[in-house]
């Protein structure tokens, strides 16, 4: 028997009938059968727990989903864990979600709900309600594992990593190619060795621990960051980018504005820009309360899925920066001339004829970090399970 092992944990939240029931034993045994058989190298532990309080209506959202599994995760030192529910999921990038699935956390949710052929309408006995739900349910919890193991959607709809927009098309998603194969099996060793908090001689220090996990998972934090996708951050959180964007106009239209911007040196508009930087992701991290606290002993997969929270945030401020400071030059260029700024910027000691687009970039950076900085305070407008779901759940099927 091998000794990579990999350890899945199965959480079954909420009350399930006894189709669901049975559907689910059915799934989880289609599951560590394909497992087995694609890849013998390792050895598959699939742990299943009820949390039945964990829903308690027929429709939930997927982050507190993920947040329970994340604590079971981290508590019982699994690889991946799933939560099964039979409530709807709340979608927010589709019109229907039958699972989300989180790089950063290293798990998934999954909704019974509409993988049943009733949700459709169709009549079916309770055997071909099993065997359907079955199926699909595992073909999704397969689809989660190439994902959260860092692997790309395939475009052949026969494919365990094609993207589904409906139940239907689950039934076809059968099989992985040769170099997906080998992409699970190099994966899955990563995932398989021994954890930093297993080894003999680890740094004793939180910080010495924190920094060797980082080194030891830059790949895989690099990788949450990107499937995340930050540069829709604009776009996914109003609330930030309508408070952004106000602000950037008012300072526009503000000659004591144009006066304060151009009279700081380059050291201290350096200084705002970096400050703005990382004072709206540490704001946004704390107020949103993304980082998760090691509840036991130090965890090499914590510190993974914090430092990726991190970096997801800073990214989308980074690029909602670049935004605002883009569109303030493009502004700025258009409406503001020379004569204009000069007139406005009594502190400025060059003629009119020397005011150039340095002026125009100097106050659009200005304009653009402070607007970063009060459009931070809109995300407290945002609910803590939209906007974790924006962080996390970096797929929606």
């Amino acid at each position: 028997m091998s000794d990579r092992l990999v350890e899945i944990g199965v959480i079954v939240a909420g009350s399930l009938d006894e189709v669901d029931e049975a559907a689910v034993r059915r799934a989880l045994g289609q599951f560590r059968e394909f497992v087995t058989s694609r890849f013998p190298d390792f050895r598959w532990e699939i742990t299943s727990s009820r949390r039945p309080e964990a829903v308690a209506s027929n429709r939930t959202a997927p982050s507190a989903l993920l947040q329970q599994a994340l604590e079971e995760r981290d508590e019982q030192h699994w690889d991946f864990a799933f939560a099964i529910t039979a409530a709807e999921l709340e979608s927010h990038y589709s019109h229907h979600c039958f699972a989300a699935l989180s790089r950063p956390l290293d798990s998934a949710v999954f909704s019974l709900s509409l993988i049943d052929p009733r949700a459709i309408g169709r009549a079916a006995e309770s055997e071909e309600r099993i065997a359907t739900i079955a199926k699909r349910l595992s073909r999704l919890m397969l689809h989660a594992v190439a994902h959260l193991l860092g692997l790309a959607r395939d475009s052949s709809p026969n494919n365990l990593l094609f993207h589904p927009t409906s139940a239907e098309q689950l039934d076809a998603m059968e099989e992985l190619t040769e170099s997906q194969v080998e992409r699970h099996n190099a994966a899955l060793k990563e995932i398989a060795d021994q954890r930093l908090e297993e080894q003999t001689g680890n740094p004793t220090t939180s910080l010495g621990f924190m920094l060797r996990s980082a080194v030891i998972n830059a790949r895989e934090i690099w990788q949450a960051i990107g499937a995340a996708r930050p540069w829709e951050f604009p776009r996914r959180l109003s609330g930030l980018t309508l408070a952004a964007v106000s602000t950037l106009v008012v300072l526009l239209l503000t000659a004591e504005s144009w006066d304060l911007a151009l009279s700081q040196n380059n050291f201290s508009t350096s200084v705002l820009v970096l400050l703005s930087w990382v004072g709206t992701t540490t704001y946004v991290v704390f107020r949103q309360q993304l980082i998760i606290p090691n509840r036991t002993r130090q965890s090499e997969q914590m510190v993974v899925t914090n430092l990726s929270a991190i970096g997801i945030v800073f990214a989308g401020m980074l690029v909602t920066w670049l935004a605002l400071t883009a569109a303030a030059l493009a502004i700025a260029s258009l409406l503001f001339g020379p004569n204009l700024i000069a007139e406005w910027a009594s502190s400025l000691s060059q003629p009119a004829s020397e005011i150039g687009w340095m002026e125009r970039f100097q106050m659009s950076t200005f304009s653009a970090s402070l607007g970063l900085m009060i459009g931070a305070l809109g995300t407290s407008f945002e609910s803590q399970h939209y906007f974790r779901h924006i962080i996390f759940v970096d797929e929606e099927i």
